[in-house]
């Protein structure tokens, strides 16, 4: 890990500490996957949504949770035309889930925000939906202002939306307190009571 990102690591992690967020800095993938694993386990996880991630692919993440007897749905409509067919389906599977997992295209260090990218509504879904919901962060991910995540995000589309502006763009940062207000008719209208965040460093 170089210098600057060591430093976009510490300034990221003092930022989401402030935000009500949870972050856990994982040795490597297979540490990752076993802290996801054992919070699954003490919130008792039931199912969860996978939006498609490439961090959780490489970990073999569902299968992993499956094994323990958790119900994963990884879901990740191809086009506008599958989104508008399922998406009925497809809102039952994140409002009923207990945990949402999704991967950040990009952290801002400075405010600790994460920043999910996708052209169909399951990025979104799966973020603010289900009643738990976890970021995994891949360090090369990580930049330090919003004006450094914007012109990221600008020079996306040739790389993962095959030449066009992304159609949805979600940042997040932290996690939703209307669940701390007791008998609030509106918690989780903003978000998942609990944000917990993976950060996988690659060297």
């Amino acid at each position: 890990m170089t210098t600057k990102t060591a430093q976009l690591v510490e300034q990221f992690k003092a930022s989401v500490s402030l935000t009500g967020a949870i972050l856990y800095q994982a040795k490597d993938t297979q540490d990752a996957r076993e802290y996801i694993l054992k919070l699954a386990q003490e919130r008792n996880i039931k199912n969860a949504v996978e939006t498609k991630s490439n961090l959780a692919s490489n970990m073999e993440l569902a299968k992993h949770l499956e094994k323990s007897g958790i119900s994963i749905t990884e879901t990740s409509p191809d086009s506008a035309i599958a989104i508008d067919v399922d998406k009925h389906a497809l809102r039952d599977k994140y409002i009923n889930a207990d945990l949402g997992i999704s991967e950040a295209d990009i952290a801002i260090a400075e405010t600790g925000t994460l920043v999910l990218i996708g052209n169909d509504g399951s990025t979104r879904l799966g973020a603010v939906l289900p009643r738990i919901h976890l970021t995994l962060l891949d360090t090369r991910n990580l930049v330090e202002t919003l004006d450094d995540a914007t012109a990221r995000v600008k020079s996306l589309p040739q790389k993962k939306t095959k030449g066009k502006m992304p159609a949805y763009i979600t940042y997040l940062t932290g996690r939703n307190t209307t669940a701390d207000i007791p008998g609030a008719i509106f918690a989780r209208a903003q978000g998942p009571a609990e944000e917990h965040i993976v950060l996988v460093i690659y060297q």
